[in-house]
């Protein structure tokens, strides 16, 4: 995963997941500790407007715009901490990793390009796959996926 994507996601499941009134305190730590970086290091980065409502696509988008306008943000120690806050969630709070929008862009392949089991509560969307032979898309559900 590239390190905007990672961090968009950890930021968005992080929120949605250490928001709740039933948060583990290991999600809240991870999450706010992830948060207090950003902050220090980018201020600029919209994290407090997504807090008001993790699911909601437009917060997501500024968030995500703003990690895009951001140098450095490929930061070692950043993405670590990302990438541990992931893993505290999908331990103790699985579904929250599926809050994030997810948007699929700018595929190249010769063949073979494969997707499988795509879940997000927010939308997915894909964008701009070329492949010279193989595409398969498959078990991809968006929306409030447990109700499908």
């Amino acid at each position: 995963m590239d390190p905007i994507s990672l961090l968009f996601t950890a930021v968005v499941s992080g929120a949605a997941a250490a928001l709740k009134p039933t948060a583990e305190k290991a999600v809240v730590d991870g999450y706010e500790a992830l948060k207090a970086f950003l902050k220090r290091k980018w201020p600029g980065v919209g994290v407090d407007a997504l807090e008001r409502d993790p699911a909601s696509e437009s917060r997501q988008k500024v968030l995500k715009e703003d990690l895009e306008g951001t140098t450095g943000i490929d930061d070692r120690d950043l993405l670590e901490q990302a990438k541990a806050l992931l893993k505290t969630i999908e331990t103790h709070d699985p579904d929250a990793a599926r809050t994030a929008n997810i948007d699929i862009k700018d595929i190249e392949a010769g063949a073979n390009a494969t997707i499988e089991d795509v879940i997000a509560q927010g939308s997915i969307s894909v964008q701009r796959v070329k492949a010279g032979g193989d595409v398969k898309i498959k078990g991809v559900r968006a929306g409030n996926p447990t109700q499908r």
